[in-house]
């Protein structure tokens, strides 16, 4: 599970869970705390929110390979993410939505 942490968030969101699409605009190594295996960071520019509320431009979360998960700087792509109560948790196992290629 991924925790995206929302800074400047002094209480929990109202939606629990975020349906975001947005365009990959980086992918950076991360060194991840044992045992968890999702050394890679992926940040994508939100394009729209289509469930839940979100109002940053970016979101970034962290995957154990984003090649597998089909991700590239630059294609875009569906992402779910579910509150745990600290931040945002993108959870790999379910398929992130490929949407092409950004214009």
């Amino acid at each position: 599970m991924t925790t995206h942490t929302l800074t400047g968030a002094s209480a929990a969101p109202s939606a629990q869970k975020l349906v975001l699409t947005g365009t990959v605009t980086a992918i950076s190594q991360v060194h991840a705390r044992p045992p968890s295996r999702r050394n890679w960071a992926v940040t994508i520019r939100v394009e729209k929110v289509k469930a839940g509320k979100f109002s940053q431009p970016e979101f970034t979360f962290t995957i154990h390979s984003p090649a597998r998960a089909g991700l590239a700087v630059g294609r875009r792509c569906t992402i779910e993410a579910t509150w745990t109560g600290q931040g945002y948790v993108v959870d790999e196992t379910r398929p992130i939505k490929d949407e092409g290629t950004a214009r």
